[in-house]
């Protein structure tokens, strides 16, 4: 098993907050089909390869053991929102987080990225004791988020803003859409979840990253 150390903080964080950055959720790496016996891979399949490899790729190096009196060379791992999202379908499904269902993330921009999906709102609800004047005790059922927020990333540190979000066709207010991010992105590592726009620690040796369109890179 590889500890799928960076983009697990980004399936709690990036799809229903954002998916590129989690430290709570273990990974299998992929292993070398077996010729006779494996049919062709579809190419989601072949996206989602890539994705496990580029994971892979970050993992490793964060694990490496620097040689004394040279410093390793700066690694740039980029990948696409298609592999990412193949991945969270194929290899990675185990990684989303249970009452987020059919999550997708579209990289739009510079730093800007669009999430889908489907939320559990009576997961969020029941998880603790609501009185008659918080408005998440009223919300139930399963219902499709979208988000259009912000991720960037620079000297080890990141943070992710939202700047619009609705639930079926109607815009969320930042309080309750603070209690979704928070109860879907806790992890051993961070209890209380992630806040909107306050910045955090970029695991697996990160120190920048960078998102355009249809990509983002990270660098270690």
């Amino acid at each position: 098993m590889v500890g799928n150390v960076m983009l697990t903080r980004t399936v709690r964080f990036i799809a229903i907050s954002v998916m590129v950055l989690s430290t709570a959720v273990w990974a299998q790496a992929p292993k070398p089909p077996k010729a006779s016996s494996v049919p062709a891979a579809t190419p989601a399949q072949r996206d989602s390869a890539k994705m496990q490899r580029s994971l892979t790729a970050v993992l490793l190096r964060a694990a490496a053991v620097p040689t004394k009196g040279k410093p390793p060379q700066t690694l740039r791992t980029t990948f696409t929102d298609r592999e990412l999202n193949a991945w969270l379908v194929e290899d990675g499904k185990d990684n989303v987080p249970v009452g987020l269902v059919s999550p997708k993330v579209t990289f739009t921009g510079a730093s800007t990225m669009t999430i889908n999906g489907l939320v559990d709102l009576d997961a969020v609800r029941k998880s603790r004791e609501r009185g008659r004047l918080d408005p998440m005790g009223y919300l139930t059922g399963l219902m499709a988020i979208s988000m259009t927020g912000s991720l960037t990333g620079a000297g080890g540190q990141a943070t992710f803003d939202v700047q619009s979000a609705s639930l079926g066709n109607v815009p969320v207010p930042k309080l309750i859409l603070q209690e979704l991010i928070t109860y879907y992105s806790k992890s051993p590592q961070f209890p209380d979840g992630i806040t909107l726009a306050k910045p955090f620690a970029l695991p697996a040796g990160v120190r920048d990253l960078a998102i355009q369109r249809g990509t983002a890179t990270v660098v270690q």
